[in-house]
């Protein structure tokens, strides 16, 4: 019963929004299926932003180098969360396959 008590006073009133983040991400991140969804959705967001800005936009982008900046920085955030995502989810398909051949050795 002292325990719980300890853990009551240790733990904060409010969840940061890293805190919140973090937890997240782990839940999401843990199934495969999850985990292909928020890449296919990156992708068609990561397309529709490349188009929208080299068609309709272009002209309103190129007015200010500022616009321009920020919006390749956009795609390139993007672009990088994706490479990332990927990566996460091919290391985690090497984990649990190694995993299984473990168990059935």
């Amino acid at each position: 019963m002292a325990g719980s008590r300890e853990m009551l006073i240790l733990m904060p009133g409010k969840m940061s929004w890293f805190s919140f983040a973090v937890i997240a991400a782990r839940a999401f991140l843990q199934l495969r299926e999850t985990r292909r969804k928020i890449i296919f959705y990156t992708i068609v967001v990561l397309l529709a932003v490349f188009a929208l800005g080299n068609w309709p936009l272009a002209s309103w982008l190129e007015e200010t180098p500022l616009r321009f900046l920020f919006y390749w920085a956009g795609c390139a955030f993007l672009a990088i969360f994706l490479f990332l995502l990927g990566l996460y989810d091919f290391l985690r398909i090497i984990k649990e396959y190694k995993d299984v051949r473990g168990k059935l050795r």
